[in-house]
């Protein structure tokens, strides 16, 4: 990634043109200020982040565990109920 400062921006229009090649860091007094890339890669992140949020996390995240993993869970809810006379566990 090519890193430039505001200023070299500012002086110099063209360098964003650069961004067209390489994502671009634009820093800010030392530090990082904002990114610079290509219209069509940022599409391609934003598809990327969609694509993994819709992914099914009850299945990442429970389909490993064993049938007394998921009965020692059922248990801790069980045990943490807030109204035990009107929920639905009882």
């Amino acid at each position: 990634m090519q890193v430039v400062t505001a200023s070299e921006i500012k002086q110099n229009s063209t360098i964003l043109q650069n961004a067209l090649r390489d994502d671009m860091l634009v820093t800010k007094r030392d530090k990082p200020f904002v990114v610079v890339l290509d219209f069509k890669r940022y599409e391609e992140l934003i598809a990327r982040e969609k694509q993994q949020k819709s992914s099914n996390w009850i299945d990442d995240t429970f389909a490993s565990m064993s049938e007394e993993e998921s009965e020692d869970l059922l248990e801790v809810i069980k045990k943490n109920r807030v109204n035990k006379e009107t929920d639905i566990w009882s």
